[in-house]
């Protein structure tokens, strides 16, 4: 082989590679678009389910949130309607809205089939949480 024989190969697998990347970006930015979500609700916890949350002794509706959260091994939930989804993020902010009603944005991942419970739509990512006005 000459010099530039040599030379044109990586020059061509590299002019390859180059033209393939604005598609997969492109396929990867469509794939995130469609599991994004914005979804208001409650912030609750895993083990109310959809039901009325009472107040634990000594305690508010926030406080039992996160007691349920932190010492009676829930997650935190979001309770829109009918409907159930489980926040992952982070639990900080989670705290400080308990109980509260707020607009979530995040990335929804589908709940899998064996799961029990018929009310769980699936796990949102969240990227960010704001309170509603009432």
């Amino acid at each position: 082989m000459t010099k530039i024989a040599i030379c044109r190969i990586p020059l061509i697998v590299l002019a390859g590679v180059l033209a393939l990347t604005p598609m997969i970006a492109a396929q990867s930015s469509v794939q995130a678009e469609a599991n994004a979500v914005s979804i208001e609700g409650r912030v609750s916890c895993s083990r109310f389910g959809i039901g009325s949350i009472s107040a634990r002794k000594g305690m508010s509706i926030a406080q039992t949130i996160q007691y349920c959260v932190n010492f009676q091994s829930g997650a935190y939930t979001l309770v829109s309607g009918k409907q159930i989804f489980r926040l992952a993020g982070d639990t900080n902010l989670l705290a400080k809205m308990s109980g509260k009603t707020v607009t979530v944005a995040g990335r929804l991942y589908p709940a899998s089939p064996d799961v029990a419970t018929y009310a769980l739509m699936g796990t949102v990512a969240i990227t960010d949480v704001v309170p509603t006005k009432q």
